[in-house]
C-alpha cells in the first residue's frame, strides 16, 4: 500500500510579522509619505497589509512581490525633509530602509520603501519577507486553499 502524500505548502511565519511593526513608508513615483504605518503579514503569508493614521488600510499580495532589498538612503530632498520633520536624520536612515519591488510582470514595477526604527528591525523584516515571497509551493496550492485568501 502506498503512503498518502500531504502537500505542505505553508512555511513558518515568524510571530513578529503577524503582530506587525511600525514603519515610515514612502513611494517615489506618485510622491507619498506615510509616517507610523502598522505593517503586518497575514497568518498564511498571502498578504502584506499596512495602515497609517487617518488613512484606509492597503494590501499587497505576496505573490506579486519580485524582490525585497535593503534600500539606500533616499536622495530626494522632499523625502529627506519629511524625515527630518519626523525627527529622523539622514545618517540614522542607513540600513533601516527596506525596498519592496512588486508588479504583475518584470516591466511594470512599483517600489515601496519602508523605513524601520533600527537596522536590526529592518534586517529581521527583510529576512522574514524574503522567506515568505520565496515560497514556490504556495503558487501550486489547490483551489480550496486559494479561498483562504479572501
Amino acid at each position: 500500500m502506498t503512503k498518502s502524500y500531504e502537500f505542505n505548502w505553508q512555511k513558518h511565519l515568524p510571530g513578529f510579522m503577524q503582530e506587525g511593526a511600525s514603519f515610515d513608508r514612502f513611494d517615489e513615483d506618485p510622491f507619498l509619505f506615510e509616517p507610523n504605518c502598522l505593517v503586518k503579514v497575514d497568518e498564511f503569508g498571502f498578504f502584506i497589509t499596512w495602515k497609517s493614521d487617518g488613512k484606509e488600510g492597503q494590501v499587497l499580495e505576496c505573490s506579486l512581490i519580485n524582490s525585497i532589498r535593503v534600500g539606500a538612503v533616499p536622495r530626494d530632498p522632499k523625502i529627506l525633509s519629511l524625515f527630518e520633520a519626523a525627527g529622523k536624520k539622514e545618517e540614522e536612515l542607513e540600513g533601516c530602509v527596506i525596498c519592496v519591488c512588486s508588479g504583475t510582470d518584470l516591466v511594470n514595477l512599483s517600489f515601496m520603501y519602508m523605513v524601520a526604527d533600527s537596522p536590526d528591525t529592518a534586517r529581521k523584516w527583510t529576512e522574514g519577507l524574503r522567506s515568505v515571497i520565496h515560497n514556490f509551493r504556495a503558487n501550486n496550492v489547490c483551489p480550496m486553499t486559494c479561498l483562504k485568501k479572501q
